[in-house]
C-alpha cells in the first residue's frame, strides 16, 4: 500500500495556528495572574486587616460594652468579610431602644459604631402589664407599670416582639394608634399627651395637657383637627380652662367646660362624655360665622392662626357665659 503524503499547510494556515496558540497561552496567563492577585488580596485581608478596637458613640440607654458584646463582629475578625447591613439589623433587634445604627471602618484595624436612641412615648396594656412604644410604634420594653407615660386605653397588645415595629395591619386600633402618635409627634404635641382612648374608633378621645378631652371622632382628618385644637387652646382658652373639645356634623369646633376628673375618666374609658348636638338659638347665631370659617380651614385656605381665632368666635369668651357651652 502506498502511504498518503501529508498535505502541506499553507503559510496562512500556519499563521492562524500560531495565533490560536498565542491566544490560548495569553488567556492562561491572564487567569493565572488574576488568581495570584486574588490570592494575594485574600491573604492581605485575612492577615493584615483584623478588628482590634471597637468604639461606640451616642449610646446612653445601653453601655458601650453591652453593644460591643451584642455584635456579631468580634476582636480578631476580619475588618471586611462580614455583612454590615445584617450586623446593624441584628443590633436594632437585640437593643430595642436603638433607633439607628451606623458602622464605619477605620483602617487599619478599627470599627466605630454610631447609634441614636429612641424614647418611649406611650404605654399600652399587654400581658398583665404595659408594653412601652416609641412614637414610631417600636416595641421597646415590657413593664409592670406605665412608667409615668401616657396610657393608651381601649386596646391590648399581645405577642409583639421587642425591637419590632407594631404592624399597622394587625388591627384597626393599631393603625389608628400609629397615626395618632406620628401626627402628634409631627405637631410637637406628644410632650403634653396624657391618654388616648381607642374604645370606639369613631369617637377617639385624646386627653391633652391634663385639661382637655379632644374628641376627634376618627383619624380621617386628624392633622387638621389637632392643629386647629392646639391653636384654639393656646390663643383662645385660658390656662385655667378645663373641658371638652369636639367637632359637630358641620365641622365646627365646640368647647364644653368640664372637670379634670371627668376629662381623665374620658381618657381612661371609665365614662362616656356626651356630645351636645342641639344648639340653642343664641348658640346657633353665635356660630354662623364659625361655620363658614371652619369650612375654609378644612380646605386649608387662609392664615391658620387668624382662622382659628375667628372660628373661636371673635370677641367672645370661649367658655361662654356662666359656663354654658361655647363654641371654640
Amino acid at each position: 500500500m502506498r502511504r498518503r503524503k501529508r498535505r502541506q499547510k499553507t503559510p496562512e494556515q500556519m499563521r492562524r495556528r500560531v495565533s490560536r496558540r498565542q491566544r490560548f497561552f495569553h488567556m492562561i496567563g491572564r487567569i493565572l495572574f488574576l488568581g495570584i492577585l486574588l490570592a494575594a488580596a485574600i491573604l492581605a485581608l485575612t492577615v493584615f486587616f483584623k478588628v482590634d478596637t471597637i468604639t461606640v458613640e451616642g449610646a446612653q440607654k445601653y453601655r458601650a460594652e453591652e453593644i460591643v458584646a451584642g455584635m456579631d463582629v468580634k476582636q480578631g475578625d476580619n475588618l471586611y468579610l462580614w455583612n454590615k447591613v445584617k450586623v446593624c439589623d441584628a443590633l436594632l433587634e437585640k437593643f430595642p431602644y436603638l433607633e439607628s445604627v451606623q458602622i464605619r471602618r477605620h483602617l487599619p484595624n478599627a470599627l466605630v459604631v454610631t447609634v441614636t436612641e429612641c424614647s418611649a412615648s406611650v404605654a399600652v396594656s399587654s400581658n398583665g402589664g404595659y408594653l412601652l412604644l416609641s412614637e414610631q410604634g417600636k416595641a421597646l420594653e415590657q413593664s409592670a407599670t406605665n412608667n409615668g407615660l401616657p396610657v393608651v386605653t381601649g386596646m391590648t397588645l399581645t405577642d409583639v416582639p421587642l425591637g419590632q415595629i407594631l404592624p399597622r395591619e394587625s388591627s384597626d386600633a393599631a393603625e389608628d394608634l400609629l397615626t395618632i402618635l406620628q401626627t402628634m409627634d409631627a405637631a410637637d404635641m406628644l410632650g403634653d399627651l396624657d391618654y388616648i382612648n381607642l374604645s370606639d374608633l369613631h369617637d377617639i378621645h385624646i386627653v391633652y395637657q391634663g385639661r382637655f378631652d379632644i374628641r376627634v371622632g376618627s383619624v380621617d382628618n386628624l392633622a387638621y383637627q389637632l392643629r386647629f385644637a392646639q391653636t384654639v387652646i393656646e390663643e383662645r382658652l385660658s390656662p385655667s380652662d378645663i373641658g371638652q373639645l369636639y367637632w359637630d356634623a358641620q365641622n365646627r369646633l365646640h368647647y364644653v367646660p368640664d372637670t379634670a376628673e371627668n376629662v381623665e375618666k374620658a381618657g381612661l374609658g371609665l365614662a362616656s362624655s356626651t356630645v351636645v348636638t342641639d344648639l340653642t338659638p343664641d348658640d346657633t347665631a353665635q356660630t354662623d360665622a364659625e361655620d363658614a370659617q371652619s369650612s375654609e380651614l378644612s380646605e386649608g385656605s387662609g392664615d391658620e392662626t387668624q382662622d382659628s381665632n375667628d372660628a373661636a368666635g371673635e370677641g367672645d369668651d370661649p367658655a361662654g357665659e356662666e359656663n354654658d357651652e361655647g363654641d371654640a
